[in-house]
């Protein structure tokens, strides 16, 4: 039998006191709930009940459910997958269901210098492509991107609207190109420069730092970036195999 009374609807004050336990620290931030059964049964409601108020907080963002693992509680930042597949930050904000803006900063033809190159694996003094971009989520920027592609691959590149478009899906879906694997590289570093500005954070202020290569099925590099993302706001989140 379900104790919840007085004037409010069993499952309100079932997520309200679920809220309060995440708010206070009794399910700590990644924590997994119990299963539906002990969980209903300790809260002496139905599974019915239960699984609404369970739904209710996933569509807030306190909780997050993985499917086969069970039900986790939600960082307060967003999250971005570490080392399970190939999704860029875009595609994370809306696999989460996170509206985001894009502001482009520069979109343009460049000499990118030796380092680019070799991981585009062209050759020195060849032009690339270059698009660098700040994301805002609910006008906060909580990552800055800077992306080099080669502009033999798309030739009409400069013309897409990225405000509006994804790189990779316009890599993939446009021009083409499957994108099979990547490699990342982190780094925890201090904001300077552009990255601070681009951020709206201190100098000096902890970032996360990333370098990543795409390649095609065919081994071949397809983009190189390097992003700063806002530490603040984001956290990597690894799920692993033992």
């Amino acid at each position: 039998m379900e104790r919840y009374k007085d004037n409010k609807y069993i499952y309100e004050q079932v997520e309200e006191q679920l809220t309060t336990n995440i708010k206070t620290g009794v399910w700590p931030v990644h924590s997994k709930l119990r299963d539906e059964i002990k969980l209903s049964g300790e809260l002496g409601v139905s599974r019915g009940t239960l699984r609404k108020v369970i739904k209710s907080m996933v569509e807030k963002g306190l909780l997050t459910q993985l499917k086969g693992k069970g039900t986790f509680v939600t960082s307060s930042g967003f999250e971005q997958p570490l080392a399970s597949r190939l999704v860029s930050f875009s595609e994370s904000l809306e696999q989460m269901g996170i509206d985001y803006k894009t502001i482009i900063i520069k979109k343009q033809l460049i000499n990118p210098g030796p380092k680019v190159s070799a991981f585009l694996d062209i050759d020195l003094g060849m032009e690339v492509f270059f698009i660098e971009r700040v994301r805002l989520v609910e006008n906060v920027p909580v990552v800055y991107l800077k992306n080099y592609v080669n502009p033999l691959d798309y030739p009409d590149m400069i013309n897409d609207d990225f405000e509006k478009e994804k790189l990779f899906s316009l890599i993939e879906n446009k021009y083409k190109h499957k994108i099979i694997w990547g490699r990342r590289v982190f780094k925890a570093i201090a904001a300077l420069g552009e990255a601070a500005y681009n951020l709206g954070l201190d100098i000096g202020a902890p970032v996360m730092y990333l370098e990543q290569v795409a390649y095609t099925d065919e081994n071949k590099p397809i983009e190189y970036s390097t992003v700063w993302i806002n530490s603040e706001k984001f956290e990597l989140v690894s799920e692993i195999q033992r």
